[in-house]
């Protein structure tokens, strides 16, 4: 998992392994809404966070799990990475492709 600042404010996120979706913890389970994570703001917090990731993963409910940094007041991701994963693709995707 990515470090973070001993004083970030983080959240949880990955891709949810079924549908693909990208998900946020919530604390007991995951949501499609980032409003609704689960806030981490100091290491110990973060390692909690970061165990629930791992737990996820080895349920296979979840994969990927890293932490995000995000504004403590807003909760907006503070790397233009994340602002563009939670605002979805920038161009129009195909519906009916086959592989």
């Amino acid at each position: 998992m990515p470090k973070l600042k001993p004083k970030s404010t983080a959240i949880l996120t990955a891709n949810h392994l079924l549908s693909g979706a990208i998900v946020y913890w919530t604390g007991s389970e995951w949501t499609e809404d980032p409003a609704d994570a689960l806030r981490a703001g100091d290491p110990e917090a973060h390692a909690s966070l970061g165990a629930s990731g791992e737990a996820e993963e080895a349920a296979d409910v979840v994969v990927g799990a890293y932490l995000v940094a995000v504004d403590p007041i807003s909760g907006d991701p503070l790397e233009l990475r994340e602002r563009q994963r939670i605002a979805g693709p920038s161009i129009a995707l195909p519906v009916n492709v086959s592989l």
